[in-house]
């Protein structure tokens, strides 16, 4: 799979905030990997002709402010890129407003990212997947294969 789908997170729980867990509070380098994973969606699906546009940002820092136009940014690019393509009834709802207050909610945002990547990956042509012997043809005393 993708090294931007692969890192995400979407399996925290309660325990995770009692033992202080570092994956159970959103950090500088939690927002770039899920702006990266966004713009790594948004690059497959435009290449395949499901058009949609986001404005990242990949270069967050420890000391920059998740400011409310900050995240109505990535919930609009969320949005995006879950219109441009169809997710399996099992992805959560896109949250009405970002705010980053709850480990539940940090598993939707990205949890919306990770299934549309995977469907993104195994829905379209590549190396990997254009694998399979169509057959042969003998011409003359060449084999040809198909």
């Amino acid at each position: 799979m993708s090294k931007y789908i692969d890192t995400l997170i979407f399996d925290r729980v309660a325990a995770d905030v009692q033992e202080m867990k570092d994956k159970a509070y959103i950090a500088y380098t939690d927002l770039n990997r899920i702006e990266s994973a966004i713009k790594w969606v948004s690059y497959v699906l435009n290449r395949y002709g499901y058009q949609n546009v986001t404005h990242n940002k990949l270069n967050w820092k420890p000391e920059d402010r998740r400011t409310d136009s900050e995240m109505d940014r990535l919930r609009a690019n969320l949005v995006a890129i879950r219109a441009a393509y169809y997710t399996p009834s099992s992805t959560p709802q896109t949250p009405e407003k970002i705010t980053f207050t709850s480990i539940y909610q940090a598993n939707f945002i990205e949890r919306i990212i990770y299934d549309l990547g995977v469907l993104v990956e195994a829905s379209f042509p590549g190396p990997r997947r254009l694998a399979c012997k169509l057959g042969q043809r003998t011409l003359g005393n060449r084999r040809i294969s198909l």
